[in-house]
């Protein structure tokens, strides 16, 4: 019986060491039903602040508070989120909640939306560190997609021979 329980504490302590990944996030782009588009991205803070520390070398991330953090985070994650290749896309009602696993929101201030290419590089610089993008329309199938450095952290543009519901490719 000791055995069986130490057995059982030794898988649930690895599996509890491989939970958080820093070499992974996450961006979810979800449509309501209303049509509006909002964006949940999640990574770990150690992966947040590894890439403020690539972006700012110079910055002492102990002296900066915790709402310091925060928009630096916000601003790294919005000034390297580009959607259709328009960077000037409104980003609104912004949030960011700082824990072990950083969650970042915000909604797509644009009637007409669709995601049809995406550029995220703000962790791009990380030693093999890969981004899990998930499309999730209203009406339509999910489409889930990896970015990284094979594909320079780039959902691809459209080609029109190979196009799905709202004009994404699979």
């Amino acid at each position: 019986m000791f055995k069986i329980r130490c057995l059982i504490i030794s898988i649930l302590l690895v599996k509890s060491l491989f939970a958080h990944n820093p070499q992974v996030s996450t961006i979810s782009i979800i449509q309501n039903e209303n049509k509006k588009w909002s964006v949940f991205i999640t990574a770990p803070l150690y992966t947040c602040q590894l890439a403020i520390k690539d972006k700012f070398p110079q910055m002492n991330m102990d002296s900066i508070s915790s709402y310091e953090i925060q928009k630096i985070i916000l601003d790294l994650v919005k000034n390297n989120l580009i959607f259709n290749d328009d960077a000037n896309l409104k980003l609104v009602n912004d949030k960011v909640q700082l824990a072990h696993e950083t969650t970042i929101f915000f909604d797509i201030n644009n009637d007409n939306f669709s995601p049809t290419t995406i550029s995220f590089t703000a962790f791009s610089k990380l030693y093999n560190h890969f981004t899990l993008l998930k499309i999730i329309p209203s009406n339509s199938k999910e489409i889930t997609y990896i970015l990284n450095t094979e594909n320079k952290f780039h959902y691809p543009i459209v080609d029109e021979r190979h196009t799905s519901d709202f004009n994404c490719s699979i």
